[in-house]
Parts: structure tokens; C-alpha cells; sequence
């Protein structure tokens, strides 16, 4: 099948990276036909650098509205700002073409719930390409906690504070707003670990959270802005299983950067990406664990994601990543945020149905 990129920013060298890693296993899945920026250099670059890595150069686009309309697309894969995903989404499926999102989902809710909607009227697949919850390593996490590793899982701690040192993340100052990034730090990355909670542990009740923009000004030494997104949250949050949890992410850390994921069970703890600690004092390495859950997963998350949009074309398998389960991720987010708002504990399925949005109401605002 042909796939085309949108957008050839910072992340699709991983996509594109993840290409050629099927590619080098001998699991091909798709043809790298087209790709499109703005930017028609660097549009140029990343063509060039795709024909090194995979064998054939793709047809090179600044508008992606002429790409999908020329080109015998079968998927796209958005590699763009948070705001342009359900408008992209939408023209996509409209030319008959299926949809690999690169998270979050949308901006916000509201646009996560129209893109199924878009999805289901087209007749088109949508997924979502989340590295946190996909790759052989983070299914082997979620198949043995599932499995009952550790236990029933009573506490899931996620610290992820880094410094910006009071400039751009990734050199991009979009995701500062939440008129284009939906919120700060907390959507950027924090999407990631909300997926992955859910992925492993169920769908979580209620969250309760307090957030702030500590850094008011940012400055990448050619221009200076005063962000709209919080660049620190502090949250906790239960499961629907009972379990608990407390999550934190922060890019206005100074001096001394933390972080880890910590997932407590009745039996023993299990860190993401080391080992399995059990209560006898068992030890058990990541790479026992791989062997033993998900030696049938592709080890890249983002080569992984073109197998499971393939698989969901071809033959109708749902996806890890599917997006329902990137909109369940993208809704606690705004639960943590909603909190942080009114001051009080909210329920992510009245995010996720669309009941409770006084934060995104700000982000609607800013968009306009």
C-alpha cells in the first residue's frame, strides 16, 4: 500500500525510521509515496533522506490538498500541529484515503470525538501513532501486568520533570499555546503516559489536579512569547479498578531533572523499561519479560504503528492504538486540567462525553 507523510517536522524522522526498521525485518508494509511541508527545503531534505534509508525517493509537496488529490494514497500519516488534525483528518477521508494520527488525537475532546465521528462516516480507519503503549516492550509491560506479574495494581506514580532552560520544546513555539498545542506540557507529553496508564491498568474514574505556567516568558534567542499552555501539573488520579495514582510533569525544573514510571501491585513493582521487582526479592530483567509476552511485537513502537495500520486496513484488527483509546488518553488529560480549572475532582467520562469543557473553552477561544 501507498502512504504519504503530512508534515516533515521533528517526529518524522521516526516514522520514518520506523519504515525502514520493517523494512531491514523484511515486513514491508508500506511504499513512502509522497510527503508534504510547507517548508518546501526541508520537504526536499527529508525526501532525500528516505531515499537513502528506504530505496526510493517520494514525490515532494508543499500542499497537501494537491498531494491527496494527485497521488494514489492509500494512508497518510499527520505529522502536524495539534489544531490542524481534524480539519487534515477530515479532507483525508473525504478523498478516500485512511488516517495515521500522530498523538495526541486532537487538540481537544471535542474535535477527538468529531475525527471518530469523521472516521465511522467515510468508512475509513483512523489509529493513532502512541510510541508509549506500542514497540515490543510497552505490550510485554501491559500483557504481564494484565497477566497478574505483580499482582492487583494498587499505585501507578509517573514523574517527568525536565528544564527547558526557559526556551522552546523542540525548538517549537506552537506548543506553548493552547490555541494550537491544546495545552502545555501536560497534552505534549502527558497524553503519552495517560495512554499508557489506561493501556495497562483500565480506564481511569476521577482526577484531581493543580496546574501553572511558572515560566512566563520562553525565548529561543530570536523571539520571545508568553505561553498559554501550563508548563507544570501535579495530579492524582483513581482508577476504575480501585487502584490509585500520582503524576506530574513539568518542563520549568531547574538544576536537576526526575523521572520514572513506578507501577505498584500486591505482589511486587514493575519499572517500565528495567525489571520486575517482586516481594520474595525475585528479579525479574525486561528482556525476560519481552521474551516471554510479546515476542510476537516488532520492537520499534513507531514501526509498530504502520504494522497495526496496516493490520487495521487489510484486515480489520483493532488496534492498541486505536482512537478511541487515544481520545479515552487525550480526555483524562483534560479531566487533569478541567480540576485544575474549577477546583474540584472531575470524572473523565464527563470529559470524554463532552458534559464538563470550561477548559476547553479556553482553548476554543484561543483558536479563534
Amino acid at each position: 500500500m501507498k502512504i504519504g507523510f503530512i508534515g516533515c517536522g521533528v517526529i518524522s524522522t521516526a516514522h520514518l525510521e520506523g519504515l525502514e526498521a520493517l523494512k531491514k525485518a523484511n515486513q514491508e508494509t508500506f511504499h513512502l509515496a509522497a510527503v508534504c511541508d510547507l517548508n518546501a527545503e526541508r520537504a526536499e531534505a527529508f525526501a532525500e533522506n528516505a531515499h537513502k534509508r528506504l530505496g526510493k525517493r517520494p514525490v515532494v509537496y508543499t500542499d497537501y490538498l494537491r498531494m491527496i488529490e494527485e497521488e494514489p494514497l492509500d494512508a497518510v500519516s499527520v505529522l502536524l500541529n495539534h489544531d490542524l488534525h481534524h480539519t487534515v483528518a477530515e479532507n483525508c477521508f473525504a478523498a478516500g484515503i485512511h488516517v495515521q494520527m500522530q498523538k495526541p488525537l486532537a487538540i481537544s475532546p471535542y474535535y477527538g470525538r468529531k475525527m471518530l465521528q469523521d472516521a465511522d462516516k467515510y468508512k475509513k480507519v483512523l489509529t493513532v501513532s502512541e510510541p508509549s503503549v506500542l514497540g515490543a516492550e510497552n505490550v510485554a509491560l501491559a500483557r504481564a501486568v494484565k497477566d497478574g506479574v505483580i499482582g492487583s495494581v494498587y499505585m501507578m506514580l509517573d514523574y517527568a520533570t525536565v528544564s527547558l532552560n526557559r526556551t522552546f520544546f523542540a525548538g517549537t513555539a506552537w506548543r506553548h499555546f493552547k490555541g494550537t498545542a491544546g495545552a502545555g506540557w501536560i497534552n505534549d507529553h502527558g497524553v503519552h503516559r495517560t495512554h499508557m496508564f489506561t493501556e495497562v491498568n483500565g480506564p481511569i474514574q476521577e482526577v484531581f489536579a493543580y496546574t501553572d505556567i511558572f515560566e512566563k516568558e520562553l525565548s529561543d534567542g530570536k523571539s520571545t512569547i508568553r505561553p498559554t499552555g501550563e508548563d507544570s501539573s501535579v495530579t492524582v488520579f483513581r482508577f476504575e479498578n480501585g487502584g490509585l495514582g500520582h503524576w506530574m510533569c513539568s518542563t520549568a525544573a531547574h538544576g536537576e531533572k526526575m523521572g520514572g514510571v513506578w507501577i505498584y501491585g500486591s505482589k511486587g513493582c514493575f519499572r517500565p523499561g528495567r525489571h520486575v521487582a517482586l516481594e520474595d526479592g525475585t528479579t525479574i530483567p525486561m528482556v525476560d519479560i519481552v521474551s516471554q509476552y510479546a515476542a510476537d511485537i516488532v520492537q520499534d513502537p513507531f514501526a509498530h504503528s504502520y504494522v497495526e495500520l496496516w493490520d487495521a486496513i487489510l484486515n480489520r484488527k483493532t488496534p492498541i492504538a486505536s482512537a478511541q483509546k487515544g481520545l479515552e488518553a487525550l480526555s483524562t488529560v483534560f479531566a487533569a486540567l478541567e480540576s485544575a480549572t474549577i477546583g474540584q475532582p472531575v470524572r473523565v467520562k464527563d470529559i470524554l462525553n463532552g458534559e464538563r469543557h470550561a477548559y476547553e473553552d479556553t482553548v476554543m477561544e484561543e483558536m479563534k
